[in-house]
């Protein structure tokens, strides 16, 4: 079973397989895994890791692939569909597929698989970001200099940090909980914000947010690749105008030393899709899902 402590390992797996999607973040999937009624389990067979997740609800259980397996063979095929029936399950799906994992999966295994489109990622270049330079950005460099004016302090968040944190990201789900009736995040946010001082540095990053001494909102992120840092989760504090804005603006400024950002889909919701359009993403990236 996959835990905080497995980062480590995941990230070794995934640095063999290049990808890019937000889901090859390890810290995120470690997290993810949230027993007894969402658990993530690795399991390795010839050098072959696969990465299987356990959905228990009232009178439903399933088992999914959460990504591709990391290597794609006839082999690996029989054993998925072995695994499929055994399991007495009419599919088994896999719920993060990245774009360049397509052909090898249609070419594997045929009329066995339907692949869908399932969302679209934000890639920035975090250098135009922080530099907020041009016309594009006159809105939101706005509303960046009206929070500096009031001398915030962004800082590297630390143990002694968490339970401050925590009173943020409830407040925050107190009131987005009302507008969205299922929040992806706020599970594995409260996981990750648990681990503070588990991760590496070279795993994953956390920072905080103070105005007038008081934490108005955090954010964490790491390294998919060495190319794609990961925006891993940022939180503030709702009805402080602005202040979303500056976090995600001094988070960039953190992640300047890679090339891109990968800054997950917009979860269909129109007000973060706004949001994230006006900080001006640098491409587009299709994730997919498949089903076996």
């Amino acid at each position: 079973m996959i835990s905080v402590a497995d980062t480590t390992l995941l990230k070794d797996i995934f640095s063999q397989t290049g990808r890019d999607s937000w889901a090859y973040f390890a810290p995120f999937l470690a997290c993810y895994s949230l027993p007894p009624k969402r658990a993530l389990y690795l399991t390795e067979k010839h050098d072959v890791f696969c990465l299987f997740q356990y959905s228990g609800r009232i009178n439903s259980e399933r088992i999914d692939l959460v990504i591709p397996p990391s290597t794609l063979t006839r082999e690996v095929k029989a054993y998925l569909l072995k695994t499929k029936d055994l399991l007495q399950q009419v599919n088994m799906r896999i719920l993060w597929v990245d774009s360049s994992d397509i052909n090898t999966l249609n070419e594997l295994f045929g009329e066995d698989i339907e692949i869908q489109e399932k969302e679209n990622e934000y890639i920035y270049d975090p250098k135009d970001v922080f530099c907020l330079a041009g016309k594009k950005y006159k809105d939101i460099r706005k509303k960046i200099n009206n929070i500096s004016n009031r001398k915030p302090v962004f800082f590297e968040l630390e143990e002694d940090d968490v339970p401050a944190a925590l009173d943020v990201l409830d407040k925050w789900r107190s009131v987005q909980g009302r507008k969205n009736k299922f929040l992806f995040d706020w599970g594995y946010t409260r996981v990750a914000l648990n681990a503070v001082g588990q991760f590496d540095n070279t795993d994953v990053r956390s920072w905080g947010l103070e105005l007038d001494k008081k934490l108005v909102g955090f954010s964490m992120a790491g390294p998919i690749n060495q190319n794609t840092a990961c925006f891993f989760v940022a939180k503030t504090l709702m009805g402080i105008k602005g202040v979303s804005e500056y976090l995600r603006w001094r988070t960039f400024e953190m992640l300047q030393n890679y090339d891109f950002v990968n800054d997950a889909s917009d979860l269909g919701i129109d007000g973060l899709k706004q949001y994230k359009r006006k900080l001006r993403p640098y491409k587009m990236r299709t994730v997919y899902t498949a089903t076996i």
